[in-house]
């Protein structure tokens, strides 16, 4: 009842590889679609959730932008104390752990390698490419301009960045927190090759 968990770096090709290792194995994939879960469960809409799940680029939790914070309350007509920084770290720890006990996950992001780090069967990797590489992907995919895709790919690592370091005050990069690190880049993107590394190193 072993679980895989896969931090990635944007356009690195990590979810793709997350999807394609699932299959493979007839696991279950837990990635983004999990919100809602945690919606239901927080009793919160699927954008607040992702507003706190953004970290220190939007400031919730540090009420930077007091203005922003009250319009989003507003909006969804939650009390003050709706959008908690606490419950919703809480939830998402319970969820992530709920996975694990199950077994047989492929979970992607969520800082599953820092809260399932103690877990026996917990398996962490990291998904990474050279930043050029990763800004032609995103240019490709249609998500930013051609002159855009360096901004774009270091705007959304801050994301995934701040985030670990604020629930977990540890750093997203730190290699000593994953079983392997993958350059997909150095693979040229070949995603099923990547699979098959996991594999042998489960």
């Amino acid at each position: 009842m072993a679980v895989i968990t896969i931090s990635k770096e944007f356009a690195a090709g990590g979810l793709t590889l997350a999807r394609k290792l699932a299959d493979d194995l007839g696991w279950r994939l837990v990635e983004r679609g999990v919100l809602a879960e945690l919606a239901e469960r927080l009793d919160m809409s699927e954008g607040e959730l992702e507003l706190l799940h953004r970290g220190e680029e939007n400031s919730l939790f540090k009420l930077v932008d007091e203005v922003f914070l009250h319009t989003v309350r507003r909006i969804a007509q939650k009390p003050e104390a709706a959008l908690d920084d606490e419950r919703y770290f809480a939830a998402v720890q319970e969820l992530i752990k709920e996975v694990a006990a199950q077994g047989d996950a492929v979970i992607v992001g969520w800082g599953g390698q820092y809260i399932l780090a103690d877990h026996p069967d917990a398996h962490h990797f990291r998904v990474v490419a050279p930043l050029a590489m990763r800004a032609r992907r995103c240019a490709a995919m249609g998500r930013c301009g051609p002159e855009q895709g360096e901004a774009e790919c270091a705007r959304q690592d801050r994301i995934s960045s701040g985030y670990i370091k604020h629930y977990f005050k540890r750093a997203w990069h730190d290699a000593t927190a994953y079983k392997l690190v993958i350059n997909t880049g150095a693979l040229d993107f070949d995603l099923d090759k990547a699979v098959g590394i996991i594999k042998s190193a489960l």
